[in-house]
């Protein structure tokens, strides 16, 4: 009777630990993960109208793409910021420094604001972009 009810507690305990991993650090670390996908995803597939389209050209869609990549830096803030236990995730360099993070959330932000300027600085937006890729370890738009 008493093992019986032993386990019964032990598999109850043990279903509420794998919940609270699973909601609580695990389903985080996804959404940050699809948050660094949506980036990349962003800056290769709109890389002609980031860096090469003149800023008078397409001012519908270069707006649009600085709205996104404001909500992108936004997004990128606040999934590390709904992450338990970060410090830890860092240790195992499952995410970088906070000041990375906090650069490549400003680059992005930069980037927003660069596209509506009537004098699009192209060299400055490919630095951006370079350094997002590198501050973020993720893929993006390279110009060969």
């Amino acid at each position: 009777m008493f093992t019986a009810l032993f386990t019964v507690i032990l598999v109850g305990a043990l279903f509420l630990v794998a919940q609270l991993v699973a909601e609580g650090v695990i389903k985080p670390y996804v959404e940050y993960r699809k948050v660094l996908a949506e980036i990349s995803y962003t800056l290769i597939y709109y890389a002609n109208l980031i860096i090469s389209e003149p800023a008078s050209s397409k001012r519908d869609e270069q707006a649009e793409i600085s709205e996104k990549l404001r909500q992108l830096s936004a997004r990128l803030r606040s999934a590390i910021t709904a992450l338990p236990f970060h410090e830890l995730m860092r240790l195992f360099h499952l995410i970088p420094s906070q000041d990375r993070i906090h650069d490549a959330a400003a680059r992005l932000i930069r980037m927003s604001n660069l596209l509506l300027e009537l004098e699009k600085r192209h060299d400055e937006i490919r630095q951006d972009m370079a350094a997002i890729g590198a501050l973020l370890q993720i893929d993006v738009a390279r110009e060969k």
